[in-house]
């Protein structure tokens, strides 16, 4: 069976691939650590691979901040396929409000449990509706690494990245509020109404895409 890593959103874990449902693959999950300070995302990257056994082909998948890691890793490791799905494989696709951090980064002011709540806030940006979704959220908020927050968001900050990697396949929402697909360059599959969180409710299509790409390496 091919082994598929996968790399959830800034601060949520497994969970968020719940309805993913891949053929002949065996799908593992890179778990967060808390970033050092002042790690660039591309060594914060390259530390969450050794989760990976490299001595065996394998696929990545990432969303959003995890899609941004599998960007930094497919650089140096050469999967067979890198998935990304609602995420930026350039900085230059990522929103203004970063551009903004970067010249006034006041978010080195806040702690985790600011990053939580404004996430909970914001959950309808995220694509987080029901109640069973917004239960599901916080608890994967609640589960992320002490002091998490703060390096990942320096990290998408100060990243740096014009460089797409060979067999990287881009998958993005058209309704996307937290990485807009306007800014989205050479997009693959462009997901009509998919939200930032469409791992989660458009899981069927994604999955469609994804076992087709990977047809013929099972």
């Amino acid at each position: 069976m091919l082994n598929v890593y996968c790399i959830p959103g800034m601060g949520v874990n497994e969970r968020l691939f719940k309805n993913l449902k891949l053929s002949n693959c065996s799908i593992r999950y890179i778990r967060w650590e808390t970033p050092f300070r002042k790690e660039s995302l591309a060594d914060y990257a390259m530390r969450l691979s050794k989760q990976i056994d490299t001595t065996q082909p394998f696929v990545l998948i990432g969303v959003s901040f995890g899609g941004m890691c599998c960007v930094e890793i497919s650089k140096k490791l050469k999967p067979l396929k890198t998935f990304i799905i609602s995420s930026s494989k350039f900085h230059t696709e990522l929103p203004f409000k970063i551009t903004f951090w970067r010249m006034l980064p006041l978010y080195r002011l806040f702690n985790d449990g600011f990053f939580k709540d404004a996430a909970m806030i914001a959950k309808k940006q995220f694509g987080v509706f029901t109640d069973e979704q917004k239960k599901s959220f916080r608890r994967m908020l609640d589960e992320a690494p002490q002091n998490y927050f703060n390096g990942a968001v320096d990290c998408i900050v100060k990243w740096k990245n014009e460089i797409r990697p060979e067999n990287l396949i881009h998958l993005h929402g058209t309704a996307d509020r937290v990485l807009p697909h306007s800014k989205v360059v050479a997009c693959d599959y462009s997901i009509k109404g998919g939200t930032h969180f469409m791992i989660i409710n458009k899981a069927e299509e994604i999955s469609e895409i994804i076992n087709k790409e990977v047809e013929g390496y099972c």
